[in-house]
């Protein structure tokens, strides 16, 4: 029996937490651009959209292998609702992974949006998230802070649901 379970998380993730928080950024130039970022580190404020919805995943992470389809046809759902107006990006984040097997995982499940490693497990500890799979979309406020949506963690269920989750919760926003 698979443990899914939703967890609603805080909404009031200081834009001074967010910004410490550092990542190492993709290797291709697609993905860069995707995220609208191009130094080699970036932080989530730094990434040039409305709606971030980040991922969690591990290599090692069975979950995470089976989820990998629906995780490609939520990506394919923001790609589709997404307009220069509400820029709706997706970016993986590698629990413990380096940057050799986020690649391995990109290229074993055919990713199409960037995947970045988090080999100390710090962006997950520091947002709270437990296990793998885990999913949590974020929307920019005008001044560059970030809230958080919506949140769930282990299977995914219905991307359109979680998405249309996310962006309900970014219309309730002043």
């Amino acid at each position: 029996m698979l443990l899914s379970f939703v967890v609603r998380f805080v909404p009031s993730v200081g834009a001074a937490e967010l910004h410490a928080l550092e990542l190492a950024s993709p290797p291709a130039g697609d993905q860069r651009l995707y995220l609208g970022i191009n130094a080699d580190t970036f932080k989530l404020a730094d990434v040039q959209a409305d709606i971030i919805i980040v991922e969690f995943f591990s290599l090692y992470c069975v979950m995470c292998a089976k989820e990998a389809p629906a995780v490609a046809e939520l990506f394919s759902l923001a790609k589709k609702q997404s307009t220069p107006e509400l820029r709706i990006v997706l970016l993986g984040i590698g629990a413990g992974n380096t940057a050799d097997e986020v690649a391995r995982f990109q290229k074993q499940h055919a990713v199409l949006f960037p995947l970045v490693p988090d080999q100390k497990v710090i962006a997950m500890r520091f947002m709270k998230m437990a296990i793998t799979p885990g999913f949590i979309a974020f929307k920019k406020q005008p001044d560059g802070s970030l809230v958080s949506l919506h949140t769930r963690l282990g299977v995914l269920g219905p991307p359109q649901r979680f998405l249309d989750s996310a962006l309900q919760a970014a219309a309730a926003l002043p």
